[in-house]
């Protein structure tokens, strides 16, 4: 199952090292990941479509959020 998650993230030097990490540890493959800078200062946006056979929509969104600079995180419409 395909789902989009859009994540708002506090600029860390090992931020997006640690979001991958947990999206792996978790059995989720990364199909596409895009950074962007947020309109915040020292704020950026992750968008990340993932796949995973396991894990429940809202299960991916509890699993990110308790990352310690993630400000938001939400699960957006994926098509396909």
């Amino acid at each position: 199952m395909k789902q989009m998650v859009s994540i708002l993230l506090r600029k860390e030097d090992d931020t997006l090292v640690r979001l991958t990490g947990l999206l792996y540890r978790r059995g989720y493959l990364v199909e596409s990941l895009s950074v962007v800078p947020d309109r915040q200062i020292g704020h950026s946006r992750v968008t990340a479509v993932v796949s995973s056979q396991r894990a429940a929509p809202r299960q991916l969104v509890n699993y990110v959020s308790k990352l310690v600079d993630v400000v938001e995180a939400k699960l957006e419409p994926c098509e396909a």
